[in-house]
């Protein structure tokens, strides 16, 4: 039985890391270094309902990962020494 890329991608997922995983994530990694219109062109091969299962998977991804980004800004501003009240009171005053 043959699985499509698409397919396979999901099995590599919910395996440990292993080369194929890794692998896998530098080809995201690279998709998301291409053109817009590359992106576009490659996507319009993909069937409608998986490229919304696609983008459905990323969102919770993102989702998941918005505390990565609030832990960053906030070391940063520790580092810069901004504390949470100054940053809270610049928020109020605009």
């Amino acid at each position: 039985m043959s699985l499509t890329t698409y397919e396979m991608a999901r099995v590599l997922e919910q395996m440990e890391e292993s080369p194929e995983k890794i692998m896998f994530g530098k080809l995201l990694n690279e998709l998301g270094e291409q053109s817009e219109e590359r992106i576009r062109s490659a996507a319009k091969q993909v069937p409608l309902y998986k490229l919304r299962d696609i983008v459905y998977q990323f969102q919770r991804v993102i989702e998941s990962r918005k505390g990565e980004q609030v832990q960053t800004l906030a070391k940063e501003l520790a580092e810069n020494g901004i504390s949470v009240e100054e940053l809270q009171a610049f928020l109020d005053s605009k």
